[in-house]
């Protein structure tokens, strides 16, 4: 038997956390759940997860900030992550893609199955 793979999902919006901790919880993963950035940074440092999701617009610390720590941290570097978020601006874009993000996807145009459709093709 493999080792559960774990997914941080860095989401302080309680429903979407809630949802997709559901579904992948479904799917066989282990979810863990940050509610800010600064915990995401943390908890990341602590579980090694296999693959992040991670919101933008978060408190404490942005994802955009929390993002460029985990990438820069020599521990948490090879982690994926995926930005799922509401800002859809090319720059926002550019900008997570630019600190690290393997893809990035505006919430209200994708489907929680196509989410855990990417998230299988994160997670070997």
């Amino acid at each position: 038997m493999d080792k559960q793979k774990i997914i941080l999902v860095a989401e302080d919006d309680a429903l979407y956390a809630s949802v997709y901790q559901n579904k992948l919880t479904k799917e066989g993963y282990g979810v863990v759940i940050a509610i800010n950035g600064l915990e995401a940074v943390k908890k990341a440092g602590e579980l090694k997860p296999d693959l992040i999701l991670m919101d933008l617009i978060m408190p404490e610390m942005d994802g955009f900030t929390a993002l460029e720590k985990i990438k820069s941290d020599p521990a948490t570097k090879t982690i994926k992550v995926v930005v799922m978020s509401n800002l859809g601006q090319d720059s926002d874009i550019k900008r997570a893609k630019d600190l690290g993000a393997e893809e990035y996807f505006v919430k209200a145009n994708i489907s929680i199955q196509e989410l855990m459709d990417k998230v299988k093709t994160y997670i070997k």
